[in-house]
Order: C-alpha cells, then structure tokens, then sequence
C-alpha cells in the first residue's frame, strides 16, 4: 500500500475517536466480512484476533502462529478502501526488538490500528505497567520508523482478574494504567469488561480521551455510550460466533431431515453475496 494513503487512513481512523458519534467495529476474521461491512456504510474495520484463531482452528491467547494471524490481517486489508485495525493480541512476542518488527509487518500489511494486550495470555499474568509502556514505546517507535501514524488501542485487562483487590481498587489501577498507558504513546484505551455506565464515567473523567468498550450483554447501549462521550465499540467474536450458532442450527436441521427453509428464508443470494465481492473475487 502506498505510504501516503497508508498515513491519511490512520489520521482518518485517527479522528473517528474524536467525533461526536460512537465508532461501531463488528469485528470481522476475513475479506468477505470485511467487504460486507464496507458496504453496509461502516467508515472502518477491526479484526478479532479470537474469531481469526477460531476460524482457522486454534485457540485464542496467541496461539495461532504470527505469520498465519497477518496472512489473515493482510487479506483483510487489501480488501476495503476503509481503514483497518488489527488485533495483534500482546504482539506475540516478549522481547522489544521481535515486538517492534511484528509492528512493523503489522502495518506494512496494511492496518492502520491495532490492539494491544497489558497481559501475555487471555486473562493471564498482568503485565506491570511500566513494562506495558515500554512495549507501547517500541510499537509506536516502529510505527515512526515506518512514517505511519498507527493508532494504537491500548487494552488494560485488569479487571479479568476478578474482584480479589476490590472493585475500587480495580477502576484506580485501570485508570493509572490508563493514564500511563496515554503518556507511551497509545491513542485509546480499552478497560475490557468494563461496559456499565458509572465505572465508564469514572475512567473517561479521569483521563479524557478515547475509551473502547467491549460490546455484550452487560454493555450500557450504544446510545448511553455516545451520549456519554465513549469513543469507540467493538464486539470482538461475537460476530463469528453469531455466524457459528446459525450454522449449528442448519447442521442440526438437516441432521434430522427438517425443513430446508432454515437456509433459504431470509437469506442472501449468491448474487447478493458477490456485490461484496472486489471485481467478483477476494483478495
């Protein structure tokens, strides 16, 4: 991809954070999803580092290898003309150097954005949070190697750790890191499993810039966050997941010899399906 336009979708993407209106991201695991989106009026795409896993048969936490997560990361991003953030988990590597390069493929695959982990495994060992800025200062060091202006959603998973230190002590730790976090060079902060309305307050007072929110059932609405001045929603796996269950349901249907209109009612066309398509194929 061309620098330039590289650059000027990041400071677009950049600046959907500090509109007024909620930047919604259904996050997608592959070009087809990506083009549906597109399509639908969506102004960006984020990947889920999960769904991706998923949907090439591995766990979440990093298990998948790199180089099969930025094959789907650069499909993605050679599909649509918008925006692409990347969930690149905690960037799959330990070391500085290796975390900066993986940066650096990360953006020259395309994306524009990506997440970043306080924890090296999905609610695992909680990174200090010093250690956690220095990781943010190699990845943004990498992003100026590459005169790219990556927007990096800082995720703090403090609160995957459960309610032992308290629910006070939990919203303090998050906001220092969210504030620490700020200052190494994130643009965003995301306190995932955090979605009700009062604790979103707290943080977005105390640090007021762009907060992610984790979209599920204990999410204040869409509405109440823009009303409150959230920046940004993603919904992580749940779109594969959605997808998984309607599969499951046509599988178990056709099992047992059921209706055929399980598949057939309601759903696209293949012509449908190709107006999403780039010149009738996929990246």
């Amino acid at each position: 991809m061309d620098k330039k336009v590289q650059a000027n979708k990041a400071e677009r993407f950049l600046q959907l954070h500090h509109d007024p209106k909620l930047l919604v991201l259904p996050n997608v695991w592959d070009p087809l999803g990506a083009r549906l989106l597109e399509g639908l009026g969506f102004p960006a795409v984020a990947t889920a580092s999960a769904a991706v896993a998923f949907s090439l048969g591995y766990d979440d936490g990093q298990r998948i290898t790199f180089d099969a997560m930025l094959d789907a990361i650069a499909r993605v991003c050679d599909s649509v003309d918008v925006p692409v953030t990347a969930d690149v988990e905690s960037g799959y590597a330990q070391d500085m150097d290796d975390l900066a390069d993986n940066i650096r493929r990360v953006i020259r695959a395309g994306a524009v954005g990506i997440n970043l982990e306080d924890s090296m495994d999905e609610g695992g060992f909680l990174l200090p949070a010093e250690v956690q800025c220095d990781r943010l200062h190699a990845a943004r060091a990498a992003a100026d190697l590459e005169d790219i202006p990556l927007v990096i959603n800082a995720r703090i998973d403090v609160f995957f750790k459960g309610p032992e230190q308290g629910r006070d002590a939990q919203i303090e730790d998050t906001i220092e890191r969210a504030k620490s976090y700020l200052e190494a060079g994130a643009d965003c902060v995301y306190p995932i499993l955090v979605g009700d309305l009062d604790t979103l307050k707290r943080i977005h007072d105390a640090v007021e810039r762009p907060i992610n929110v984790y979209a599920d059932d204990s999410a204040a609405t869409m509405r109440d966050l823009e009303d409150a001045g959230i920046s940004r929603l993603s919904v992580g796996p749940w779109m594969l997941k959605a997808a998984l269950s309607k599969m499951k349901e046509v599988a178990e249907t056709l099992r047992d010899y059921g209706s055929y209109d399980v598949f057939t009612d309601g759903t696209m066309t293949t012509g449908e399906v190709r107006r999403y398509l780039r010149d009738g194929k996929m990246a």
